[in-house]
């Protein structure tokens, strides 16, 4: 995944900082992968706007590394580079104090623009963390105790290929299974271990997909009339397979081949949306008999890829970002509602809120997830202007967690003695 500011970088790292398919176990107000509970960026807390106070707890250093934060219960956990060695790691979310710190690898060293370290952000779920090392494993640890359960090696999987930037993509727990995208020099597909043994479950490799996809995002939870899928933006194409055995539903070409930007983000049980460099498009889905089939609803260049989810109020609204400016489209037609020139960064919803940290600038903030305008309730510098910030903020039990190359910082969300408000 390149890390620089444009680019496939972004691309990567929007995906990799996305991590799940299929919500893993946990509480409420759990971040369990990279985007959430469901792959979405947003989570259903309730968070009153007068609450909004971004009241900072704790600060930390950290290695550098392009991972993000994943809550679950009183853990969080995350992944850093010391120089020599990549390691993933847990924390306390209420102090931030390291509670296990375990080797990936040796250090996959950032270039043409990256930095050095992990790229990909860990899946937690039934008590296991699951990580993708950058050289190419994916590992499942304790999740209490940090104890190595298992390790498979990604370029063993048929087809699989290095990434230029390194294994970005995150894995995500669904029906027992961790599952990962991976690329390859020809075709663009998906692989599923069991998450008790690490023992390869199936792989997905659709005979029409082309291109060299490098394998950086992954694959989003989409159930449709009751069947379970995983959905996936290839080089070229669109597919869905069925989670438990990979088997193809459905596939949609794109009109034009490039390197995946995200991961698509499904909006109810008939419409995902998808991400590119230069454009989204809007699919609508429908099934017939046993039959699937997908169709382009709506096609926008004013909502571009970059490494920030777009988010759905499950009103009408998508939020995301445009270059400089953070965007509010009409989910049904892709035309615009508003505009805010926040600068570039990344973002989350929680509840009725925007959470959106600026990729330089440092500036965490929060605004209304409101058709009607851009209105900020809470602000807070949560690092140093032009550091580089573009690892997607997490949430989890009323606390914000932010971090960069240097940084891991938390936030309560209010004026609470300890964490805030609770979902």
């Amino acid at each position: 995944m390149h890390i620089h500011r444009h680019g496939r970088l972004e691309a990567a790292l929007a995906a990799l900082l996305s991590v799940g398919a299929g919500a893993p176990s946990g509480a409420a107000s759990d971040w369990p992968q990279l985007w959430g509970p469901t792959v979405s960026g947003a989570v259903e807390a309730t968070v009153p706007a007068g609450a909004w106070q971004l009241r900072e707890l704790w600060r930390r250093p950290i290695g550098s590394g392009y991972s993000a934060v994943t809550v679950s219960g009183e853990r969080g956990y995350t992944a850093e580079s010391d120089g020599a060695t990549d390691h993933a790691i847990a924390f306390d979310v209420k102090t931030g104090r390291t509670l296990w710190r375990v080797p990936l690898g040796e250090t996959h060293r950032g270039h043409d623009g990256s930095r050095d370290g992990p790229i990909a952000t860990p899946a937690v779920s039934a008590g296991r963390v699951f990580m993708t090392g950058p050289r190419g494993t994916l590992v499942a640890f304790d999740a209490a105790s940090g104890k190595e359960l298992w390790r498979k090696d990604l370029l063993a999987v048929p087809q699989a290929q290095a990434p230029f930037y390194g294994f970005g993509a995150s894995p995500i727990v669904a029906g027992g299974r961790v599952v990962i995208q991976l690329g390859g020099a020809e075709k663009s597909g998906l692989a599923a271990f069991d998450a008790a043994s690490g023992a390869l479950a199936w792989t997905a490799l659709p005979s029409e997909t082309k291109g060299n996809s490098s394998g950086y995002t992954m694959a989003a939870p989409f159930a449709l009339r009751g069947q379970s899928l995983l959905v996936v933006t290839a080089h070229d194409r669109v597919f869905a397979v069925k989670a438990e055995d990979g088997a193809l539903a459905w596939s949609h070409p794109l009109a034009e081949a490039e390197e995946p930007m995200r991961a698509p983000l499904v909006l109810g049980e008939d419409r995902v949306l998808v991400s590119r460099g230069n454009s989204s498009v809007l699919l609508a889905v429908a099934r017939e008999g046993d039959a699937w089939k997908a169709s382009e609803a709506w096609t926008s260049t004013r909502l571009k890829g970059g490494h920030s989810p777009t988010v759905h109020d499950n009103n009408g609204s998508l939020f995301g970002f445009s270059g400089q400016y953070l965007l509010c489209i009409d989910a049904k037609t892709g035309e615009p509602r508003w505009r805010e020139k926040t600068y570039s960064g990344t973002l989350i919803r929680v509840g009725k809120h925007l959470v959106v940290l600026g990729d330089s600038s440092g500036v965490l903030r929060v605004a209304e997830a409101a058709p009607t305008g851009y209105r900020e309730v809470a602000r807070a510098n949560a690092f140093n202007a032009g550091s580089q910030s573009i690892v997607a903020p997490s949430y989890g039990g009323g606390r914000i967690f932010v971090r960069n190359v240097e940084e891991m910082v938390a936030f309560a969300v209010s004026g609470a003695p300890d964490a805030g408000v609770n979902p």
